[in-house]
C-alpha cells in the first residue's frame, strides 16, 4: 500500500469508493466526478496536497481531504481561517489504510502553524461537502466506527457531539400556533463573507425572520437539498440554524418559524426534513419532534492539539 496527493485520474474510484461506503445512510448523496469537481475541487482555497489517496496494487482503498480554509457562517470571522480534515473514506476491514490516512494528512496539517486541527468537527465551519453530507452539518457520524477508531488512535479526541434529527413530509404541516401578531418575512440568506458564499455552492439558502410588535424576535435559516433526492427519493429540506431571543421564548415562535420553513418547501419538492443539533439542547429537540423529527444519527466531532502547543 502507498499513499499519494490528489490526481483527478483517481477521482472515479473515490468517488466509486464513497459510495459504497454510504450506500446505507440515505442522508448522504452520492458523488460523481463531475459533482466532486463543482463542490470540491473548484472552490478557492482547495489544495490537492490535502488530499491524500491510499493505493493498494493501483487501485484506491481509502482518501483523506484535510485543509486550511475559512470558516463557513456568518457569525464567523471570514478573514480567519482553520485546519481540519473534512472527509475520511475507507472500508471497515482496511483500518490500516486508514490509520496511515489520518497520519498523513496530520502530518500535512503540522506544517500550516495552526495550534490545533479539527476532524469532521462542526467548530469552524463546513467548507466541503455541504449539503450531500448529513444535511447542513457535515460532521462524523458514531455509525462509522471504523472511522472513528482511526482518528481516536491518530490523536483526535472527541469534543462535540450532535443529533441529527430527520422526519418525512407526506404533507405541509399546518401553521403552528403562536402570539398575536407575530409576522414574518422570507429572503435569501445573505453570504456574508466568502468563506460562506464557497460552501453554498450549488444550493440557495434561505432565511425566515420572525418580528413581535415590530422587534425581531427569531430567526431561522434553510435549504432545499436536491442531490439526497437520489437516494431518499425525493429532495430533503435542511433546517441549519434557529434562534429566538431570550425574551421572546415560550410564545410558540420556533414552532412558527419551523413550520413555515416546511410547508415552503414543500411546495419546492421536498417530501423529507433533517436538523442537526447539540446533543445537549432538549428544548430544541422538543420543538422538531413536534413536527414528526425523531433522532436518526449521532455525529461525532473531533480535535487534536499537536504535542507541545499550548492554547
Amino acid at each position: 500500500m502507498r499513499i499519494e496527493s490528489y490526481r483527478r485520474d483517481y477521482l472515479e474510484e473515490m468517488t466509486s469508493l464513497y459510495n459504497d461506503e454510504t450506500a446505507y445512510e440515505p442522508h448522504i448523496a452520492p458523488l460523481n466526478p463531475k459533482r466532486f469537481i463543482t463542490m470540491v475541487e473548484d472552490k478557492s482555497y482547495f489544495d490537492p496536497e490535502g488530499l491524500r489517496v491510499a493505493l493498494d496494487g493501483g487501485r484506491v482503498v481509502g482518501w483523506i481531504h484535510a485543509c486550511v480554509a475559512p470558516p463557513s457562517e456568518m457569525y464567523q470571522d471570514g478573514n480567519m481561517t482553520a485546519a481540519r480534515i473534512r472527509m475520511l473514506i475507507f472500508p471497515r476491514d482496511r483500518l490500516q489504510a486508514g490509520s496511515a490516512l489520518v497520519a498523513e494528512a496530520t502530518a500535512w496539517l503540522k506544517g500550516s502553524g495552526k495550534k490545533e486541527f479539527e476532524a469532521i468537527h462542526a467548530k469552524a465551519g463546513y467548507p466541503f461537502y455541504r449539503g450531500i453530507w448529513l444535511g447542513g452539518e457535515p460532521m462524523g457520524p458514531a455509525d462509522m466506527p471504523h472511522v472513528q477508531l482511526a482518528f481516536e488512535v491518530g490523536g483526535y479526541k472527541n469534543t462535540h457531539e450532535s443529533v441529527f434529527m430527520a422526519a418525512g413530509m407526506p404533507a405541509p404541516p399546518s401553521d403552528a400556533p403562536a402570539s398575536p401578531g407575530l409576522e414574518m418575512e422570507e429572503f435569501t440568506a445573505p453570504m456574508r463573507h466568502e468563506g460562506m458564499r464557497e460552501s453554498w455552492i450549488g444550493f440557495e439558502p434561505m432565511g425566515i425572520r420572525a418580528f413581535l410588535g415590530g422587534e425581531e424576535a427569531g430567526s431561522l435559516w434553510w435549504a432545499v437539498l436536491p442531490h439526497v433526492a437520489e437516494r431518499l427519493g425525493a429532495p430533503c429540506m435542511n433546517i441549519w440554524g434557529l434562534g429566538v431571543s431570550e425574551i421572546h421564548r415560550q410564545k410558540g415562535i420556533a414552532s412558527a418559524l419551523i413550520a413555515r420553513a416546511m410547508a415552503r418547501s414543500y411546495t419546492l419538492g421536498c417530501r423529507f426534513a433533517s436538523v442537526g443539533t447539540q446533543l445537549w439542547n432538549a428544548p430544541a429537540h422538543a420543538s422538531y419532534a413536534k413536527f414528526g423529527f425523531v433522532p436518526y444519527r449521532i455525529l461525532v466531532g473531533r480535535t487534536s492539539i499537536p504535542e507541545g502547543v499550548r492554547l
